[in-house]
Parts: structure tokens; C-alpha cells; sequence
């Protein structure tokens, strides 16, 4: 199946409001708080190697042009990896007979190419229209004079970087016609392909990201200058297509994005690969069965091919196009992407598109039969790849039975269940021991320790999302209480690619190959994942009341205490995104906890003591946020329930109570800087306003008083606080020994005797910080917290 076609609208557009809001939480959707769509940040793969997709240790920006230009130069610094000479064999066929004919075909579409070129006669003004009229070899010798003053040395460059692009597209327009004629050859049809493609560029004009509403709209690229720099698009169209350039630009079905920019000096370069990177990530946003994407840069008559994996890019070394053995390289990568297997151009085969049926059809590993998979079907996307590097988890609306008919808004797909498709980091879940890391490479070598070919799947189902969720189910069915607060998996697993005879796990070695010891040290190996969970629940935003947010709240943090207490499972990323909102056909309604990508078991050997920076901005504890050299507890995920309260008594617990964007309130100017800056920024920010008083000066003072039952919600956070921070449900004897907010100060770095309300402090407690000293009574401060929550759900209860 080669993929072609171009890719619903309706599956982006009809659910794009609401794959944000379920995604990113309340606010982040109008501000730009949240990083990126549904994800969280972990800034330990931020600080090995640049694997966050957040720049500078997690931080957060504003989704604004200037913003995203600043954003996106700071993800060229943390992932891009340049002079990578193995980019363009990459795109090349897998199998022998495939590629032996891809490069036969690119030697002689180079030779044909030469020809043209050495012929061509100076370049007069060619009219693209009248020349595509013409025949075939009448319209290659106006392409190459039209191409001749951007290939010769010494030439004239173009004006402008539009004018560059034309250039660009006018040469693959040249090498598709060269290619088209030789796939038509009766020996050269003989040998065969797996697949055949001509690779197109799309209109200029058309192209240009900041003209489109796909993805990001106009947030989707950098505009840098008075169009100094441009961005466009190349398409996959089939092999028996006309050779032209492609109108309707949309990033639904674009192959790859180009960015150009005719300053080829170190500056212009740079801009260039910015633009790409955020051209790059909605091409992510937009194309549901995207496992990983390729760009082109251009500046001036230099082309640098990329290849981006999930937290990783890699560019080649540049293409010089006033060289022959240049120009024979793009002809090489061109006649690659044309002759390659989807798989080797990023798209995935196990998410189809069924235009028959007006649905996507998704292969996910049964849970039953090894080997085997269920098909599902789905026409609704409500959680999109948001970020370039990161899981790029998807989730769909899905159902397993098949539709009697085409999808429509007459006939809808009823889905009963969500796939999720994502990809796990097998370092980060892997405990020492398992899959010992250090048996796989050479000691003292900086690698990763990338697994052998063969490597024990069963060990890293068990520390995945997967295992999680089948071991809580296992110890929690029966459990009546629980049904419905925590996903339950249907089918799932890992996917494979390739033929009934042939499938292979995908992950990052069948995207990039072998990398060195060096590279792998800077790429975490990641694999492809899916699974299909049940019951579907709302987004958090779409509560409906101050009473009703707070018996979800209670649900999720019973549910949390259960996989503590009876699975030993942290959640560790407690958020707005994480919580969803189930309203059962019986009625009623009560919260769900979801998304266990970073869960652990906290009674494998050394999980519980990792100080990974693991959750969602502005959620993340203190603790967290600091790295601190102790254990991660059900505390740490109290702290983000408080903060979460915070949140929303602040900026509105749904749609209708949150406030506009623009220019906030002055009440907000101390909550708002829980999700600016760096984490070291941000702990400092959080310190400070736990403080005695200044919670109450600082942060209950800005609850939205007009939300109804408001003045509950602000007793509920300052009770969950008073026990969390002040220790106040502990004995004198254990206040003592923790030395809780009432009696220590928790802003660090404050030497004096007291802080900034003049409340004073004994100098022989000067070096305590409690989140230290609390950690032995993690247990008995938990339940003091949810006996707390529990009354307050009670009274809300009654109010529903």
C-alpha cells in the first residue's frame, strides 16, 4: 500500500477543540502554559543528552512568533545533530532487489540529469505554465536551463527565498519526469519494486505554513525577516500522476517540510533548521500514522536532508547543488523516498485510512493471541503528537466493531473504547538488573547501551503502561468500588512492522539503523507501543461544578491510594490532563485516573529512590522540580493535587468560568510563574508561595470568588496544604522531628532568622528542609490528606 491519498479533514478539524482540551488541561489551550498537547516534561533526559522537548531544563513558553522562534533555536542547540553521513542511506529501499534497482535508476536519472544540464543554454524567464503544456523532453530542457543559474558555480543566486524555492522545485520536477520515464522501461519494470512514488513539491505559495490553518495555524513555522526565509512542502503523489507542482497545500498529507532561506551564512542556516523544526511538528500534529518525519533545508545552493526520531534529529552533511556529485546525491535521495517501503518513509501501515468506510482502521497486538492482532476502527483523533521530540502519543475514539456503513455525521462511528498509541523510552523504565545495561557495551564507552537484536520484550511489557495497568487490574478487580477509576486494557502491545513472514519490532533502530556508541549515548531507544482501554471518559475541563470537581478529585486520589497501598504503584504525574471525567449510562458521575507512562513500581530494586524530574508544568513538586537526593512518595503527587486546586480556583474550573487570554488580572501574577521559566525557577516560585502566609497572601487571595461554591473549593486547598506543608496532623513528637512549614521556612537560601512576614526561626534548624524530614511519614500524611479530601467529597455529594 503505498500512501497517497491525502488525509481526512474531518478526523483533525471536527475534534481538534476537543483534543486539546482533553490534552492540555483548562488553561494551557488559551495560554500556552503547558509545554505541547499531552505531554509531560522529563527533564532528566533534558539534562543527558537534550532529550526533553522543553529547552533549558523544562522551560515553558508563550505561543507567540518571537516565542517560538526563541523555542525552536533552543531545540536546534539540545537536539539536532549535523554532518551525519548515513541520513540519505536511510532513505533507501530495505530489501536487496529494491534497492539494487533504486540505484540503478538514480545512476542513470543522474546521467540523463548531467545531459540536460551540460545542454541547457542560458536561462531565459520560463513560463511554468505554457512550459508543462509542452512534451515531456521539450519541458525537461526548459526545467534545466530554468535550474542552470542555481547549479553552476559561481552563478546567479536567486533574489529571494521564494525564488529559491522555485528553483528547488523546478530541479525535482526534472528528476521526477527523468524517474517517471525510466520506471516506464520494460527492463527496469521487470526487476520490480516494493513500492513506486514520485516525490512532488507543493506551490510555493500555496506551501507557505503561515498561510494554512492546519496544526498550529500560523504558529506552525518561524517567519524570520521580510520573507528572507519560507517554508514549503514536498508531497507523495502516485507513480502515474502528472509531473507538476501541487496545489491545496495541507499538512495532512504532506511527505516532508522544506525550509529556505537564500543566507547561506551560519545565521541563515540556523533560521532555516528553526523554521523546519516547526514546520517538522505539525506535520507531526496533523498526520495520525506519522512514526517519523524528514525535512529538507536550502540555503542558498546547499541542501541539508533531516531525519527526526523522537528525541533525536539527524542532518546530513550539505548537499552542494553546484557539484555533480552533489546534485547525484539529491538524485539518490529523491529516487529513495520514490522506490522506499512506507515504513522507511516514517509512515506507519498498521493505522490505515479506510476510504470506503470513512474511518481509520488500526491494528493493535491482541491480548490473547501472541503474534495476532485485532483490528479497531476509529474516525475521531482526541490527542495529537503536540511536540516534536517527545512520545508523540496519540490517542483515538475507537470501537472493534467493524462499521455496516460509511462513517457520516448521520451515521457516526459509536466508539467504546480509546487507543492509545505512543512510544516508550526503554532506558528511563528499566530498573538495574533487568536487561543488564552495562553487559551491552564496553565499560566507560558513554553509551546508551542500545538492546541487542534480540531483547526481552517480556521484561519491558512488565515496566511499561501495559504491565502496569494489567498488574493494578489484576490486584484491584475486585474491587467494585474501583471499576471505571483507572483504564482497563483491552488489547495491546508492541507493534511490528513488515510482512506476515517478516515483522519487525519497530523502534528507534529500524528508523535510524546501528548508530554508533557516541550517537546512541545522545538517543534514547525508544519503542512503539499501542493498546486499546475502556471506559471512555471526559476531559476535566468539562466539569460542571465546583461540588462535582471535588468528588472527582476524591475518586482519583482513592483510586491513587489503592495502587500505593495494594499495587505499590506511583503515579508520579498527577494533572488537569491526567484526570478524566466518567458519567456512567446508570447516572451519577465520579473520576478517572489515567496515563501511567511514568508510573513505577515502587518495590522494584531502586525505583522509588530515581530523582528523575518527572511531570506536567505547573503540577510538578517541589521536590521534583529541585531533584532532590530523596525518595519520590504519594506526597509528591499530593503536592500536584494542591497545585491542581490552585489552578483551577484560580483561572476557572471549565470552559465557561476560565479567563480569557490576554492581559491577566494582577491576582495571577504570583500562580503564573509556576509555569514560566526554568524548574529551579519555578521550585523557587513554589517555596516561596507555601510560605506560612503568603499561600494565603499570594495564592488563595487570587481565587475566581465568582465561580460558584469557590469559597469551598479555596477551605479545601487550604486544609490540603495546613496538613502537607505545615505537618499540622502529625504528632508534636513527629512535627518536631519533621519540622514542618510552621515552624521552618521553606524558601532555600534564606539565611537569616526569619522570612519575609517576620515570623522567626531557631538558628539550630537553619539546615532542615522538610520536604526532607517529612518523607518517613509519607504514609500517615497521605492518609490524613485523603481523610480530608473524603469529607469535603461528602458534603459535596450531597450538593450534586
Amino acid at each position: 500500500m503505498t500512501r497517497t491519498a491525502e488525509l481526512p479533514e474531518n478526523i483533525l478539524d471536527s475534534s481538534a477543540t476537543h483534543c486539546e482540551d482533553l490534552a492540555r488541561g483548562p488553561l494551557a489551550k488559551q495560554h500556552g502554559l503547558n509545554p505541547a498537547p499531552n505531554e509531560s516534561i522529563n527533564a532528566t533526559s533534558a539534562e543527558a543528552g537534550g532529550r526533553s522537548g522543553t529547552p533549558d531544563e523544562g522551560t515553558v513558553l508563550d505561543e507567540s512568533s518571537t516565542q517560538h522562534n526563541i523555542y525552536f533555536n533552543s531545540e536546534l542547540r539540545s537536539h539536532l545533530e549535523t554532518n551525519t553521513a548515513w541520513v540519505v542511506d536511510r532513505a533507501q529501499p530495505a530489501d536487496a532487489a529494491s534497492k539494487a534497482l533504486a540505484d540503478e535508476v538514480a545512476l542513470t536519472v543522474a546521467t540523463h540529469l548531467e545531459s540536460l544540464i551540460t545542454g541547457a543554454e542560458q536561462p531565459e524567464e520560463v513560463d511554468t505554465v505554457s512550459a508543462l503544456a509542452q512534451s515531456d523532453e521539450s519541458r525537461m530542457a526548459e526545467h534545466a536551463r530554468a535550474v542552470v543559474p542555481w547549479l553552476r558555480e559561481g552563478g546567479i543566486l536567486p533574489v529571494s527565498a521564494s525564488t529559491t524555492y522555485e528553483q528547488i522545485s523546478t530541479f525535482m520536477l526534472l528528476v521526477a519526469q527523468l524517474l517517471k520515464r525510466e520506471l516506464a522501461g520494460h527492463t527496469i519494470s521487470a526487476t520490480g519494486a516494493g513500492a513506486q512514488r514520485l516525490i512532488l513539491p507543493y506551490d510555493g505559495d500555496a506551501a507557505h505554513p503561515n498561510s494554512t490553518d492546519d496544526g498550529y495555524g500560523s504558529d506552525s513555522g518561524t517567519e524570520i525577516g521580510d520573507m528572507a526565509g519560507i517554508s514549503a512542502a514536498l508531497r507523495c503523489c502516485p507513480v502515474a500522476s502528472p509531473v507538476e507542482v501541487q496545489p491545496g497545500f495541507s499538512y495532512n498529507c504532506a511527505f516532508a517540510a522544506v525550509a529556505v532561506n537564500r543566507d547561506s551564512t551560519a545565521k541563515g542556516e540556523g533560521d532555516a533548521f528553526a523554521q523546519l523544526f516547526g514546520s517538522s511538528r505539525s506535520v507531526y500534529y496533523c498526520q495520525p500514522d506519522r512514526r517519523f518525519i524528514w525535512g529538507l533545508v536550502c540555503c542558498g545552493s546547499k541542501i541539508n536532508v533531516c531525519i527526526f526520531s523522537n528525541y533525536r534529529a539527524f542532518a546530513s552533511p550539505a548537499i552542494d547543488m553546484t557539484d555533480k556529485a552533489g546534485r547525484s546525491e539529491l538524485v539518490r535521495l529523491l529516487v529513495g523516498w520514490s522506490l522506499c517501503d512506507n515504513d522507511r518513509l516514517g509512515y506507519d501501515d498498521t493505522i490505515v485510512w479506510d476510504s470506503d468506510l470513512q474511518c481509520y482502521e488500526i491494528s493493535v497486538p491482541c491480548a490473547n493471541r501472541s503474534g495476532e492482532s485485532v483490528l479497531y476502527y476509529a474516525s475521531t483523533l482526541i490527542a495529537h503528537a503536540g511536540r516534536l521530540f517527545e512520545r508523540h502519543c496519540r490517542c483515538f475514539l475507537a470501537t472493534s466493531s467493524r462499521p455496516g456503513a460509511p462513517v457520516t455525521e448521520d451515521s457516526p462511528l459509536v466508539p467504546d473504547c480509546v487507543i492509545k498509541d505512543t512510544w516508550m523510552e526503554r532506558d528511563r523504565q528499566l530498573s538495574e538488573g533487568v536487561l543488564d545495561m552495562e553487559s551491552n557495551c564496553s565499560e566507560g564507552s558513554g553509551s546508551s547501551c542500545w538492546p541487542p537484536e534480540e531483547f526481552d520484550l517480556g521484561s519491558l511489557t512488565e515496566r511499561s503502561e501495559i504491565g502496569i495497568l494489567r498488574k493494578i487490574d489484576a490486584r484491584l478487580k475486585c474491587r467494585a468500588d474501583l471499576n471505571g477509576r483507572y483504564p482497563r486494557i483491552l488489547d495491546g502491545g508492541w507493534v511490528f512492522l513488515g510482512s506476515d513472514t517478516q515483522l519487525v519490532l519497530d523502534s528507534t533502530r529500524l528508523i535510524l539503523g546501528d548508530l554508533d556508541s557516541a550517537q546512541q549515548s545522545r538517543t534514547p531507544f525508544c519503542v512503539h507501543m499501542r493498546y486499546a482501554m475502556t471506559p471512555i471518559g471526559e476531559p476535566l475541563g468539562n466539569v460542571r461544578s465546583v461540588p462535582e470537581l471535588i468528588v472527582i478529585l476524591h475518586d482519583v486520589m482513592r483510586c491513587h491510594a489503592a495502587l500505593y497501598n495494594e499495587c505499590r504503584i506511583l503515579h508520579r504525574d498527577i494533572s488537569d490532563s491526567n484526570i478524566l471525567i466518567v458519567r456512567p449510562k446508570s447516572g451519577g458521575v465520579h473520576g478517572m485516573l489515567i496515563d501511567y507512562d511514568y508510573a513505577i513500581d515502587v518495590s522494584a530494586p531502586r525505583q522509588l529512590a530515581r530523582p528523575e524530574q518527572i511531570g506536567t508544568v505547573p503540577f510538578i513538586s517541589i521536590g521534583n522540580l529541585e531533584r532532590l537526593p530523596i525518595p519520590r512518595t504519594q506526597l509528591d503527587d499530593w503536592e500536584s493535587v494542591i497545585y491542581l486546586i490552585c489552578w483551577l480556583g484560580v483561572f476557572g474550573i471549565n470552559d465557561e468560568s476560565r479567563i480569557a487570554g490576554g492581559n491577566l488580572p494582577d491576582r495571577l501574577d504570583y500562580i503564573i510563574k509556576w509555569s514560566e521559566g526554568s524548574f529551579k525557577n519555578i521550585a523557587g516560585e513554589k517555596r516561596a508561595d507555601m510560605e506560612v502566609r503568603a499561600f494565603g497572601v499570594r495564592i488563595l487571595s487570587a481565587f475566581d470568588m465568582d465561580q460558584e461554591h469557590a469559597r469551598g473549593l479555596c477551605n479545601l486547598a487550604e486544609r490540603l496544604h495546613e496538613i502537607l506543608f505545615y505537618n499540622e496532623s502529625l504528632s508534636s513528637e513527629a512535627r518536631k522531628m519533621c519540622h514542618g512549614a510552621l515552624k521552618w521556612r521553606l524558601k532555600s537560601g534564606m539565611a537569616d532568622s526569619g522570612d519575609m512576614f517576620g515570623i522567626s526561626y531557631s538558628a539550630e534548624h537553619s539546615w532542615i528542609d522538610p520536604f526532607v524530614k517529612r518523607v518517613p511519614y509519607a504514609d500517615q500524611i497521605s492518609n490524613d490528606l485523603l481523610k480530608v479530601l473524603q469529607r469535603f467529597a461528602d458534603s459535596a455529594q450531597n450538593m450534586l
